[in-house]
């Protein structure tokens, strides 16, 4: 082996060995980074360039796969929650039907939820894009502006409620990526299982729906650009009615307004900013439609 080529190889076992102990340090194992890429060394030759005329990814999205073998490796190592974190800072958790006992504690509060709706935009789970939501969800809310979720406290790395936390976070096993948390559609919580027995507030609930569901939504938004604006006299009817369910239910049944995320979901003026649209009230109580510099989904 000549010089130039033995510095190579030099150069790739102390980049390598330097991957293992950053994967080991971010799963808290104790685990020895020799033996953890002597574990996963024929995967990580599989990822080794191929001839130049084959080779179709670059230098950083083979050190992105290697360094993704060597994490999976590291989880492995530590087949248990050493309540680091990670998960809790990627997003909060969907409630399911076997949460309700949560609710029924005391555990979990209306202003600790949050309702996406059907059809409602949202970020997928740990990433950026904009998905329709298929059915209702429940989830805990998380920080504003962060996925972190509310019940985790940076500072000691906490999480408030481990003890009796929701069933999907149990389910959580970041060290076996082969084994996902999702809840079963059957088994996911909706608004209608917690407030079905509540009378007029959930028939207050029920004609919001109806009026100003996120398919309807969709719906007035297409036309609104078919029309080239001409129907925005529609969409402001929509956010008009929103806004005078979330008033009556704070003024005439007493609702906290820091519950209404729960009860009726995100306000539809902040739900057309995934539009590219943003409201302004106005002081009479009107709104003002702009549009956004730049338009995070459709």
């Amino acid at each position: 082996m000549n010089k130039h080529n033995k510095d190579e190889t030099d150069f790739f076992v102390v980049a390598l060995k330097e991957e293992a102990r950053r994967a080991i340090w971010q799963v808290g194992s104790s685990t020895d980074p020799d033996a953890l890429i002597k574990s996963v060394i024929e995967e990580i030759e599989a990822l080794a360039p191929r001839p130049e005329a084959e080779e179709d990814r670059s230098d950083e999205d083979i050190r992105k796969q290697v360094a993704e073998c060597l994490l999976k490796a590291a989880y492995a190592t530590r087949p248990y929650c050493i309540r680091c974190g990670t998960c809790c800072a990627k997003g909060s958790p969907t409630l399911s039907v076997h949460d309700l006992q949560l609710f029924t504690r005391d555990i979990i509060k209306p202003t600790d939820v949050s309702v996406i709706r059907r059809g409602e935009l949202a970020r997928s789970a740990g990433g950026d894009e904009l998905k329709r939501s298929e059915r209702e969800l429940l989830k805990i809310r998380e920080v504003q502006g962060d996925n972190t979720c509310i019940f985790f406290r940076p500072g000691d790395k906490e999480c408030s409620i481990y003890d009796s936390r929701p069933l999907q976070c149990r389910r959580q096993e970041c060290w076996n990526p082969q084994n996902p948390a999702e809840i079963a559609e059957q088994e996911m919580m909706a608004r209608e299982t917690l407030l079905r027995e509540t009378g007029p507030l959930w028939e207050i609930i029920q004609r919001h729906e109806e009026r100003c569901s996120h398919e309807q939504l969709s719906r007035v938004m297409a036309k609104l650009e078919a029309t080239k604006g001409h129907a925005v006299e529609e969409l402001l009817e929509l956010l008009r009615f929103d806004q005078h369910v979330r008033h009556f239910l704070v003024e005439k049944l007493n609702l906290a307004p820091n519950t209404l995320d729960f009860f009726l979901g995100q306000p539809l003026s902040s739900a057309i900013e995934a539009y590219g649209l943003r409201v302004v009230e106005e002081p009479d109580g009107g709104f003002l439609l702009t549009v956004m510099n730049e338009s995070p989904g459709s």
